[in-house]
């Protein structure tokens, strides 16, 4: 029997790893990523098929009184209006269906809001890209087409759970375009490059700007859409020349009133953007950029938080030798700032007095589990305790066993 459990990791699963396997992670950077399609072919399997289930979607679909934004409808021979299967912004279950029955493909959107697996695979895969990720999950009819041919302007991973769709691969038109440089409809989507059939257990990767469609076949399909929103140097740059701006007063003033006007030169242009751009890079640190970034990658791919009461009440007294485990799939990231500690995670910071560093630096890097005793002894016995509980009430650390 073939072993489809994802690879583990002293912090939990490699989710990166089982995704793209029998791939190392070394080739798929090399000769696919941002470069072109990269066909995952495996031997129909319930490879993927723990992520989520019909039985997940029926839960969202009927009890979690699913809005406008959460499941959308489509078909590639005419739109899907939303009044169709809404009433004041909410989702009818029982419409949903019926569209579904007459060949609509059924979209649940930001589904790692909702099931835990998707928010661990989104955390996982988000850490080793640095990238914002979101899934979509894909319902679609025997001889169904959601979308006709278009490009996205994200990188994305197919993973097909059940069912078999065809895919068309076509010219790609705009390469690794920015978020502005959207398909527009009506682009004619010139030769078709390749064809071929993803069923289940298989996955493709699609960098942005490839042009691209997907039909079912003879059976309901179910894949689930990964998309990576990563940052680019184009963003970066915006971002860095925006922020010297608000420490650089010569970079808030007006163009020259002249550069309009005849006689202004080009070399006098080149003159004053070579200024502009030298102040820039002398006088701003870079740093407050890679920062802000940062935090928003670990903002937006974090677990979903399924026992914070639990952890909270549970009746046994955290004790030094209750065993504890940092939360797979959160991202921190923890350096010493002056006199205290600054913990960043899911969008949060902790700040604790420098003294704990070794403590904390433990805590939150520890690759198995722990006792509270066995945080560094830069802690007393009840400081130990202090941080473990002030740790697990944050939702960082998790309880294993009571002491």
């Amino acid at each position: 029997m073939t072993d489809h459990s994802p690879r583990r990791t002293a912090g939990g699963r490699d989710w990166y790893a089982w995704l793209i396997d029998p791939l190392s992670s070394a080739e798929f950077e090399r000769d696919y990523y941002e470069r072109r399609l990269c066909h995952i072919r495996r031997e129909p399997s319930p490879y993927y098929e723990e992520l989520v289930s019909f039985g997940d979607l029926d839960l969202v679909l009927g009890t979690h009184s699913a809005g406008q934004g959460d499941i959308q409808l489509v078909r590639s021979d005419g739109d899907v209006a939303s009044r169709e299967y809404t009433q004041n912004g909410r989702v009818q279950p029982l419409e949903v269906a019926r569209l579904f029955d007459g060949g609509a493909t059924v979209i649940f959107n930001q589904l790692q809001r909702r099931v835990p697996t998707l928010a661990r695979l989104c955390a996982g895969l988000g850490r080793a890209f640095s990238s914002r990720v979101q899934t979509n999950v894909y319902l679609t009819p025997p001889d169904g087409q959601g979308f006709n041919p278009h490009w996205d302007t994200h990188d994305v991973f197919v993973l097909q759970i059940s069912g078999t769709k065809r895919w068309s691969i076509f010219d790609t038109r705009v390469k690794l375009p920015l978020r502005g440089q959207r398909f527009r409809r009506g682009t004619s989507p010139g030769e078709r490059g390749d064809e071929f059939e993803l069923g289940p257990g298989s996955a493709v990767y699609l960098p942005r700007g490839l042009m691209h469609a997907a039909r079912s076949t003879g059976e309901p399909s179910l894949h689930v859409t990964l998309g990576l929103t990563a940052f680019t140097w184009a963003e970066f740059l915006v971002e860095s020349v925006s922020a010297a701006a608000l420490e650089d007063e010569s970079l808030r003033r007006n163009l020259p009133r002249d550069f309009a006007r005849e006689g202004f030169s080009a070399e006098e242009r080149d003159r004053r953007f070579g200024e502009k751009l030298d102040s820039v890079r002398s006088r701003f640190d870079p740093e407050i950029v890679w920062r802000r970034f940062t935090d928003e990658v670990l903002a937006s791919d974090v677990p979903l938080f399924t026992d914070l009461f639990s952890q909270r009440l549970d009746p046994e007294p955290l004790s030094l030798g209750s065993r504890l485990r940092r939360r797979v799939g959160l991202r921190t990231d923890a350096a010493i700032e002056g006199e205290v500690c600054l913990l960043r995670f899911a969008g949060r910071e902790l700040r604790l007095p420098a003294g704990g560093w070794p403590a904390l630096h433990f805590a939150v890097t520890a690759d198995r589990e722990f006792a509270v005793r066995d945080l560094p002894d830069c802690l007393d016995a009840d400081g130990k305790l202090t941080l473990a509980r002030r740790l697990v009430r944050e939702g960082v650390l998790q309880r294993t066993s009571p002491g």
